[in-house]
């Protein structure tokens, strides 16, 4: 594996009779990133994830998780990796506790781990209660907690906002966003756009069982607009910095400046201030996935 990927997909195919579901798809996953998988239905992208989760076989291609071939060396790729596909495999006549004793029994993991994943789900005394019981927000925390029992670098999430409510959706994202933050990887399919735009650090895009390019609107995650006291000056400033292409300035008092990397931004707003410029305000520029979305499948 490259160590610039947890997850490498390389030319997957599978047909089912005279249907090509997948063709030649392939992409990566780094680490640290949170990756949305988009595309109109039957586009390919459960196919895709179950391919990736050893739940179908493909008819050629290749699988890297974690350094391991999912193909050769099913169990420790597998070990890397955490899932919840179609909504969480649960026990509705068991706890939600039970539930994780469970797989926790099957995988041996320590106590000391159920306790911090019974923490993790927030469910509190619910733990206790029959999962038959559950809304859907409240299955959905506890399959997370189960996926990520045995500290996977990979999370693999099909549809993971479907059923929300609008409280489950945002706790869904906080949470995606601080196992991130723990060093796990996340690739999530979705149809709310709009959550797409909120979680994901890049967009992969599939139609018709082909990974088209992305559009360039959508690999533009880090797009800023520094309202300043004087924006000549700041434009020169920047100048010495950033590429002629990358920097706008779109007012008397605005400039709009895309970075590779988020990381970026603490040094050029200090170049700003060091040179004598008064930010006002900064904001990250919104962008319209929706619009997009149509634009390149058309719906």
């Amino acid at each position: 594996m490259s160590e610039s990927y947890v997850v490498e997909v390389k030319n997957l195919n599978k047909t089912y009779g005279k249907n090509k579901v997948l063709n030649d798809v392939s992409f990566n996953v780094k680490p640290n990133e949170i990756v949305g998988f988009i595309g109109p239905n039957g586009a390919g992208k459960s196919t895709t994830m179950k391919c990736i989760c050893n739940l179908i076989f493909p008819d050629s291609g290749e699988v890297i998780i974690n350094g391991y071939d999912l193909f050769k060396d099913r169990e420790k790729a597998l070990q890397s990796q955490g899932a919840l596909i179609e909504g969480p495999g649960l026990y509705p006549d068991m706890t939600g506790k039970e539930n994780i004793e469970l797989i926790a029994k099957l995988k041996n993991i320590s106590k000391d781990r159920v306790k911090e994943i019974c923490e993790f789900t927030e469910l509190r005394e619910a733990l206790k209660r029959k999962v038959s019981g559950y809304s859907m927000g409240m299955k959905q925390r506890l399959g997370l907690g189960i996926a990520i029992l045995s500290k996977p670098k990979f999370l693999i999430l099909d549809e993971p906002n479907s059923g929300l409510d609008p409280t489950g959706t945002i706790h869904l994202r906080n949470t995606l966003q601080k196992l991130k933050e723990e060093n796990i990887s996340i690739l999530f399919s979705s149809h709310q756009l709009g959550e797409v735009e909120k979680l994901a650090d890049r967009i992969v895009c599939i139609s018709k069982g082909k990974i088209i390019e992305t559009p360039k609107e959508m690999t533009n995650k880090y797009i800023y607009i520094v309202q300043v006291d004087n924006s000549e000056k700041a434009y020169e400033v920047l100048g010495d910095k950033l590429q002629k292409d990358k920097l706008e300035k779109i007012s008397s008092d605005a400039i709009k400046f895309e970075l590779e990397n988020q990381d970026y931004l603490t040094e050029i707003l200090k170049r700003l201030i060091d040179s004598g410029v008064t930010i006002l305000d900064i904001y990250k520029d919104s962008i319209d996935v929706e619009s997009i979305y149509r634009e390149v499948y058309g719906e």
